[in-house]
């Protein structure tokens, strides 16, 4: 038989018993192929010095795996798996953690998010948890679906993105509405969410970014916004407002173009609406860098220069913000860290732990490149 290590670890401020947390991670191992039929376990003397544990708790937990017909115990001799029937196997887990996190977005293709998976995934690798992806598409019904199925699979915990949907749903069962509401769920992206949530400080950013052209001259500014006064909308314009205010400007709702969504066309659209007027913006504020390419593509479609003729900034920091011609000037949002800090905030509710913090608020900050007039040395 062959022997392997495990790692596994025990949490003292967990809401189980350390012989239940030793049960339920070798399962998850199991189920996970990480252990796989005729490998031996650890003797319970060695595992129960690796934990710093009891031998009667390691005893216990391996008495209830053998209950569970998962392992096989010789006394006096090592303990191995057992070959398994899956079905049966997934019975047993789906009663334990199930070591899935749910993400619920509002779009797959905006690369925002990107960074914010990849923040996430740090954290849930640390815990040997997978993660599953859902794409909303901007519905909320759609959103609410997914949060039911999440629930439905057992999910330990769900991390909410860009949306504002409750527990509470018209046409689902008392029973299920209960099973959503014990459910551990962070809220990201999301200023005014209940309950456990990860946001940036929206209002300085469109603050910083509008300020940033107003140090540079500027008085006709512009700014494409989102049509729909969504809560991580409305304080980014709230911050373009309010450093206009702060330097005597009066707000133009004219220099104001309100587009149906983030993404290129939409930036294409706002973009021509302000360049069409008679007195045309000289610098434009888009609220994310998506936007901002379609804004370069019409300025430079009408011979215009970036940033002599019309200055730009933008939200977000994205990859590709250093790339376009000229690089973009951005307000960076620490998406990455979002993930990290929320990610670290849902194990700790699955833990049964109280988060640090109730609301945690990331700063944001300017990264100044060429699109808003700045010489900047490469």
């Amino acid at each position: 038989m062959k022997h392997i290590k495990i790692e596994i670890s025990i949490d003292p401020q967990a809401g189980s018993t350390f012989a239940e947390q030793i049960r339920q991670q070798l399962i998850w191992l199991i189920t996970s192929g990480q252990l796989k039929p005729g490998e031996s376990l650890p003797s319970i003397r060695r595992l129960s010095k690796q934990l710093s544990v009891n031998l009667h708790t390691v005893r216990n937990a391996y008495q209830k795996l053998e209950e569970d017909g998962v392992i096989k115990i010789h006394p006096g001799k090592r303990s191995f798996v057992l070959p398994y029937d899956t079905q049966q196997l997934s019975g047993i887990a789906n009663q334990q953690r199930s070591h899935t996190i749910g993400i619920i977005l509002p779009s797959m293709g905006n690369p925002f998010y990107h960074e914010f998976i990849q923040g996430v995934d740090e954290i849930a690798r640390q815990n040997h948890s997978l993660i599953f992806i859902c794409n909303s598409n901007d519905d909320q019904e759609e959103a609410f679906r997914y949060l039911a199925q999440l629930s439905a699979k057992h999910v330990d915990g769900i991390l909410l993105a860009s949306h504002s949907i409750t527990t509470k749903y018209p046409r689902q069962t008392q029973e299920a509405e209960e099973e959503l509401a014990s459910l551990p769920i962070v809220n990201v992206d999301w200023p005014g969410a209940e309950g456990y949530s990860v946001i940036f400080d929206y209002e300085n950013a469109g603050y910083q970014a509008t300020q940033h052209l107003l140090e540079h001259g500027h008085q006709r500014i512009g700014l494409i916004t989102c049509d729909k006064e969504v809560a991580n909308v409305q304080p980014v314009n709230r911050g373009y407002e309010k450093a206009l205010q702060k330097a005597g400007i009066n707000l133009d709702r004219a220099l104001i173009a309100r587009v149906d969504g983030f993404g290129m066309q939409a930036g294409v659209a706002g973009a021509r609406r302000l360049l069409s007027l008679n007195e045309p913006p000289t610098a434009i504020f888009s609220i994310a860098d998506t936007l901002a390419l379609g804004v370069m593509k019409v300025i430079k479609a009408a011979d215009l220069h970036i940033p002599k003729d019309v200055a730009l900034t933008s939200f977000n920091n994205i990859a590709f913000s250093e790339l376009t011609d000229p690089p973009l000037t951005s307000v960076a949002a620490p998406v990455r860290e979002m993930g990290v800090k929320a990610m670290e905030m849902l194990r700790d509710l699955i833990a049964g732990r109280n988060p640090a913090k109730r609301k945690v608020l990331l700063k944001t900050s300017l990264i100044i490149r060429q699109s808003c007039g700045c010489r900047v040395s490469a």
